[in-house]
């Protein structure tokens, strides 16, 4: 036993200093913007974008550092705000599937193919989302403009003072306390990367403990024989399975590069579909609005990460020479 949990943990040591540079990089970038707010005031100014809202929407998406669960208060402070339903939903959709962080620590992981893999499917699905919305807004399918939401009353995230039912505690971050104090921007930086690196830590370490519990324990040979190929059946138990699963970004990449032998469609699936949905991130959206908005929100993503997977795995079929880049591990079937 004790030299089984010692081989554990040298492994351990070791998949964490191969992801650590990976970190590091994103914790820099996302200290970066949340020090000076890029994302904050891209997202306050997004109701004047006009027929931009929506590539607004996904540039904003793609360099906010938020999870699905940060996610819906924005989604819901927009909608109530008056900003059209097709932008606020793009950035509900997209936001938890790629941060600086997620890109850096999916590279690191799994090879910079597969991180560009995301931010293409990121893109395409912000792409997808809002012109699904758009035309289902502009065809009165979700009501009355000003009808999306359960909830009714102001709502202000992210502002000084977050007044409001879905308040938050920005005010009280450390990095914020310094800033009202008058510290110059150095050491707001330094506290904004202390603040997400204790984020994106945690599941980082949980990432890496997942990954060496799989590589030391897993049936690779029922996993290669049950989900080893890139079949319609495959991508769609992994597109639906990927559903209620809570995973955010960084352990979506963890899992995936402790399981080598799955298809890389079926992979696709995985990495989009979990950390878009889970089950937390869906009860607090049904709580807040309307039925047809949640069924939007549902069937958008699943036939967006439908249609990707079938189409990467089809591309890999056809080319094997491309697929062979997207072989993020060397592991042997034991």
């Amino acid at each position: 036993m004790g030299s089984a949990i010692l081989e554990l943990g040298k492994q351990f040591l070791l998949e964490l200093w191969h992801v650590f540079p990976y970190f590091l990089v994103g914790v820099a970038v996302g200290a970066v913007i949340r020090t000076f707010r890029l994302h904050v005031r891209m997202r306050d100014a997004l109701g004047n974008f006009g027929v931009w809202a929506i590539p607004g929407a996904i540039l904003i998406a793609v360099i906010s550092p938020l999870c699905s669960c940060g996610t819906i208060p924005i989604f819901v402070s927009l909608v109530s705000s008056g900003v059209p339903l097709a932008p606020a939903m793009t950035l509900l959709l997209i936001s938890p599937l790629m941060s600086p962080s997620g890109y850096s620590i999916t590279a690191g992981y799994l090879g910079l193919p597969w991180a560009n893999l995301k931010l293409f499917s990121a893109l395409f699905l912000g792409a997808f989302a809002g012109t699904i919305t758009w035309a289902l807004e502009r065809g009165g399918w979700f009501g009355p403009a000003g009808q999306q939401l359960r909830y009714k009353g102001k709502i202000d995230i992210h502002a000084a003072d977050c007044p409001g039912e879905l308040s938050c505690t920005c005010g009280d971050q450390w990095s914020n306390r310094l800033a009202r104090k008058g510290h110059g921007t150095p050491v707001i930086f330094l506290a904004k990367a202390w603040e997400l690196s204790l984020k994106t830590g945690k599941f980082t370490l949980i990432g890496v403990f997942i990954a060496t519990l799989a590589e030391s324990y897993l049936p690779w040979q029922w996993i290669s024989g049950y989900l080893g190929d890139g079949s319609l059946r495959n991508v769609l138990l992994v597109s639906f399975l990927s559903v209620p699963i809570h995973v955010n970004e960084i352990t979506a990449a963890a899992i995936l590069y402790s399981l080598p032998l799955m298809a890389k469609g079926p992979a696709l699936a995985f990495l989009i579909g979990g950390p878009v949905t889970s089950i937390p991130a869906m009860s607090v959206l049904f709580t807040m609005c309307r039925k047809r908005v949640v069924i939007a929100f549902l069937c958008i993503s699943l036939a967006a990460t439908l249609i990707l997977a079938m189409s990467f795995q089809a591309a890999v079929d056809r080319f094997p020479t491309f697929g062979a880049r997207f072989d993020y591990s060397e592991k042997k079937v034991k």
